[in-house]
């Protein structure tokens, strides 16, 4: 399970500075068209081609993140509806289900990517070939799927869901509020202006 952990945390990582590069490029692009519009008057018309892969690129990759957090979007319902001593159960099942899908969707991307050689499709403005953003589109899946895999097999890897802003606070965090450590991280705040 250690191997597993050094993985999780390495994609992570991984994942973590990819989106990182594809946020920068999509932010100096897009600053860089809009100073040459305000400027000079002219923008440039790769600029926005440029952003929408970045963007493409940061919201696949992003998926696994966002789940490396507990953060990714599910319907939370179905929790509910599990009995409590089946919920272990659940949640193995849904992570290896979820790693089924992201397979499928790997595959589906090797296949459009495939495709994509073959016709040697080229994006209109840029004229660059499309295939290498396909790649990234399938690695966000397939890491997805080795990430999910190893929540099936060790549950204790798998992150706790984030709480939302509507979430009501857990008991752990009621505990911690109520009984801070640090000092008085938990009292009220008083004025002392008076």
């Amino acid at each position: 399970m250690n191997t597993a952990q050094i993985t999780l945390r390495l994609i992570l990582r991984f994942e973590q500075a990819c989106t990182s590069v594809a946020f920068l490029v999509m932010v100096l692009v897009l600053g860089w068209d809009i100073l040459n519009r305000e400027v000079l008057g002219s923008g440039k018309i790769w600029a926005t081609p440029i952003a929408i892969y970045a963007n493409v690129f940061l919201s696949f990759i992003g998926i696994g993140i966002a789940s490396a957090t507990g953060s990714h979007l599910r319907p939370k319902f179905f929790d509910k509806l599990v009995p409590q001593p089946l919920q272990s159960f659940w949640d193995r099942l849904t992570d290896f289900g979820f790693a089924l899908f992201c397979a499928g969707a790997s595959v589906l991307c090797w296949q459009m990517m495939q495709e994509s050689i073959a016709l040697q499709e080229t994006d209109p403005v840029l004229q660059w070939q499309i295939w290498p953003f396909q790649l990234f589109m399938m690695l966000a899946f397939v890491l997805a799927v080795f990430r999910h895999w190893m929540y099936s097999i060790w549950p204790s890897l798998r992150p706790a869901p984030a709480q939302g802003e509507n979430d009501a606070p857990t008991q752990a965090q009621v505990q911690a509020f109520a009984n801070p450590s640090d000092g008085d991280l938990g009292k009220p705040a008083t004025d002392t202006t008076r």
